[in-house]
């Protein structure tokens, strides 16, 4: 797989090695309270609802996030890598113009 933009090759390879560009989606649901998740290194967006937990998680940072999440108590648990438009998307993001940054 190869993602082009203006005309120029940005990334080449196949899905799996690509992955890394983004990051992995993670929900759970908690046997108790979350603590401190979003002061793990890596981990991004945390949104907690109560003992329900979603973020994301930065692929080689998974692991201290599930031991974190196993030590509270996992009841249920999603995690998604990137999908092939995620990975497209973060190459085609709209990017502010010299011009409309002011130099």
């Amino acid at each position: 797989m190869t993602i082009i933009r203006d005309g120029r090759t940005v990334e080449s390879g196949s899905l799996s090695q690509l992955r890394h560009l983004t990051r992995t989606t993670v929900t759970a649901d908690l046997a108790g309270p979350p603590g401190r998740l979003d002061d793990l290194p890596g981990v991004h967006a945390l949104v907690v609802e109560g003992t329900r937990i979603k973020c994301d998680a930065d692929s080689d940072r998974l692991d201290p996030l599930l031991a974190e999440l196993a030590s509270i108590g996992t009841r249920g648990l999603v995690v998604q890598p990137p999908t092939l438009e995620e990975l497209f998307l973060r190459h085609y993001e709209t990017r502010p113009s010299t011009a409309e940054i002011g130099t």
